[in-house]
């Protein structure tokens, strides 16, 4: 196991650097570092024991921190016919009598007030209701027994400040209980506007729990930070270029080091087949209008003897697919299938080109991602998260458009 890591790795450098040109590149978007916006890629529900536990902290230890976060549904519903309005995301057969299934995307926003230096956590199946907050309001610090709003509400007796709290605070659930999307926060101040303050950490948990299979894997919310600057629309948040965008530009290109589809675990003792999820989303997005972003994704896959494949898919709302099945409906003729690749591991580099489309609608732009290994054995399925490396920073700007 270690000397396929060690293959995966060495060639990840040493493709690094001959297109840096001997250079270490490096990308400003990261998953390790506080920021303005965080972007959870892969948010799942289902009835089938499948939930997400999503974690966010004010990494700030001195000052609250409001902010708000948009869940976005990604799921397909049929349209008219006698299921209409039924999910059909992974099955438009269930779109019977004269209907079709049709991509959809819509948003739902919620506020969540972070006191200094606290972190919180939810189920996104179930939200956080007001009895369910940490701390529902604030008290008096001279006479905690009593609960208050704001300072004012403190005195002229016990008199002093008013504790910090979570008052205001909404988090609902998925708006559908067969869930498939992603969550992003924004920083933003009392009036609602998007502020650049690079406090926000955040980490999803991607849980299975059923009679026969309980596992769970993590990733860390992607962090983009804010730089600064300002562009002027305060429901317009600019992502890049360096010189003047207010948040840092969404990466050139994204890089997965895995194992091929179908691979066996080269750990002794196991008999397990290797699969890996690839999660994409689109950097730029409209809220005000429900418009998603649009790119077409340049994949160029590389094996263990350096042989490249390419091939190439757009990306429109949010993409959460096998790697074996990006290229084909036949996972075994993919070129990401472990015998047509002909080796154990490789490399994917990921160069999204923003494109617009009335047909299917969407806005030019950037990708973000996460990927998601399935070890199949057996009996059970084990699962392990984790962010794609990010390199470079776009030359054209992302927007996201809050209402």
């Amino acid at each position: 196991m270690g000397q396929v890591r060690w293959v995966g790795w060495t060639m990840a450098v040493a493709m690094g650097f001959v297109i840096a040109g001997g250079q270490a590149a490096r990308a400003d978007i990261a998953s390790d570092k506080p920021a303005a916006l965080v972007v959870y890629p892969k948010i799942t529900v289902n009835a089938s024991g499948q939930d997400t536990v999503v974690r966010l902290t004010n990494t700030n230890t001195t000052n609250p921190i409001l902010v708000h976060c948009y869940y976005l549904d990604a799921n397909s519903h049929c349209s008219g016919g006698t299921n209409d309005g039924a999910i059909c995301t992974t099955d438009p057969s269930v779109c019977t009598g004269l209907s079709f299934c049709l991509p959809s995307w819509q948003e739902t926003d919620f506020r969540i007030l972070l006191t200094a230096g606290q972190p919180i956590e939810w189920t996104a199946s179930s939200g956080l209701a007001d009895s369910d907050l940490p701390l529902p309001t604030g008290v008096c610090v001279r006479n905690p027994t009593r609960t208050c709003g704001t300072d004012s509400d403190c005195n002229p007796f016990p008199g002093g400040p008013c504790t910090q709290s979570n008052a205001g605070t909404r988090i609902p659930p998925v708006p559908e209980t067969e869930f498939t999307g992603e969550l992003r926060c924004i920083a933003i101040d009392s009036n609602g506007s998007p502020i650049s303050r690079n406090d926000l950490k955040g980490e999803a948990l991607l849980e299975v729990s059923t009679t026969s299979d309980l596992d769970v894997a993590s990733y860390n919310a992607i962090g983009v930070q804010a730089t600064g600057n300002s562009a002027g629309n305060t429901n317009e948040l600019v992502l890049g270029p360096a010189s003047s965008g207010e948040y840092n530009g969404c990466p050139n290109y994204l890089i997965l080091n895995h194992f091929f589809d179908a691979a066996r675990n080269p750990v002794p003792g196991t008999n397990e087949t290797v699969t890996t999820n690839l999660v994409l989303v689109p950097c730029s997005a409209d809220y005000l209008r429900q418009i998603p972003g649009l790119a077409v994704a340049q994949y160029l896959v590389f094996n263990e003897f350096e042989q490249r494949f390419s091939t190439s898919k757009a990306v429109r709302c949010f993409q959460d697919l096998q790697l074996s099945l990006i290229d084909t409906l036949n996972p075994t003729r993919s070129i990401w299938n472990v015998n047509t690749a002909g080796t154990l591991t490789g490399q994917t580099r990921i160069n999204p080109i923003g494109i617009s489309s009335s047909n299917p609608p969407g806005i030019p732009s950037g990708l973000l991602g996460v990927a998601v290994e399935s070890y199949a054995g057996t009996t059970t399925t084990s699962r392990a998260a984790f962010n794609l490396h990010m390199q470079g920073e776009r030359d054209s700007a992302d927007v996201i458009t809050i209402p």
